[in-house]
């Protein structure tokens, strides 16, 4: 994977949550392989973009990467006293941080890589799955070990002379070094002599598995679910969220508008109102005004031990084309209304 994910995305290093989201879906929809069957270039593309994205759209993980990328906090290499040594200190390895970024995903390069295969597909699910969370199924195209070379990418494998095996190149600038992936093995820390016809040198082959995948409550729209896959792999499953007709969400809030008539707001009613997990029945208080907005306690997301409420905001309705009998009765209305206006001092 290219070491600069600012770069992978094609955004700047200042770049906000809001364009770095932007540029993601851009280049996600572009090397999506639905959009390319039978790419593996473009396959390759849109894990990449994949795993930028997963790290500069967490502050935290960016804040991580920042600093390992610049040197900086901690997350550097340095000189020991036995000799060139990856993060002094109480930091932990260089592979425990970028595991961590990856989220333990088994990046290209890492020994054994070619028994932790990514695979990454796109799943859409309803509005209140994602509010509550719950279990989905999808078929998705899974890696596994090529049948023919059992996953050796060809015959007599032999570790790489550029990387040592390692799948990763280690470059010094002065005290402090950055490492990449080997472009030589392309990660894998070994080279074949013949590469495998079957899988073309990769060690592993695709095809559709179905696979379940349990949904975290209050999963959010673009968010990336880990789901362990076949051969002790990672799939990657971003999640796109179906806008519900009447609820939206804000934080751990839920929105939702409900028209009243006038009689109804003026005269007080009770009103069902559809909540995740079904109608409510809800009091509208006499004399309820345009734009009052009513609260349902413990009726949003659940987030982080917290839990937010469903706020109903009320409209008022007024008939555009009252009948005859309507008219009526507003203009009667409105005598009232005048006669009470001439007894005020």
């Amino acid at each position: 994977m290219n070491s600069d994910l600012y770069a992978v995305l094609g955004v700047s290093e200042s770049a906000s949550q809001d364009e770095i989201k932007k540029a993601y879906r851009k280049l996600a929809k572009k090397y999506h392989p639905d959009a390319n069957p039978g790419n593996r270039s473009a396959e390759e593309k849109f894990k990449e973009v994949t795993d930028a994205y997963e790290i500069l759209s967490d502050p935290e993980k960016r804040q991580q990467y920042d600093a390992l990328r610049k040197g900086g906090s901690g997350y550097f290499f340095g000189q020991s006293d036995g000799g060139f040594s990856p993060f002094q200190g109480d930091v932990g390895g260089f592979e425990d941080i970028l595991s961590s970024l990856f989220g333990g995903m088994g990046r290209p390069g890492a020994r054994g890589a070619g028994r932790s295969r990514r695979a990454s597909g796109e799943i859409v699910i309803d509005f209140a799955k994602a509010v509550r969370g719950g279990r989905v199924t999808a078929n998705l195209e899974i890696p596994r070990s090529c049948p023919a070379c059992g996953g050796l990418g060809g015959s007599d494998p032999k570790p790489c002379s550029e990387c040592g095996g390692s799948g990763q190149v280690v470059n010094r600038q002065g005290s402090f070094s950055t490492m990449h992936t080997c472009m030589s093995c392309g990660g894998t820390g070994r080279k074949v002599s013949s590469p495998c016809s079957v899988c073309g040198g990769t060690g592993s082959v695709s095809g559709k598995q179905q696979v379940t995948i349990d949904v975290p409550p209050g999963s959010e729209d673009g968010s990336l679910l880990r789901v362990a896959g076949p051969d002790g792999g990672v799939i990657l499953v971003r999640l796109r969220v179906r806008p519900d007709s009447f609820l939206r969400r804000e934080g751990r809030d839920l929105h939702c508008n409900v028209r009243l008539t006038a009689p109804q707001a003026v005269l007080g009613t009770s009103v069902k109102v559809r909540t995740p997990d079904g109608r409510v029945k809800v009091r509208i208080p006499p004399g309820t005004q345009p734009g009052t907005v009513l609260r349902l306690p413990g009726r949003g997301i659940t987030s982080r031990g917290m839990q937010g409420d469903q706020l109903i905001h009320v409209e008022v309705t007024l008939p555009s084309e009252p009948t005859a009998e309507e008219r009526q009765m507003w203009e009667q209305l409105r005598r009232i209304e005048g006669r009470a206006s001439a007894r005020k001092p």
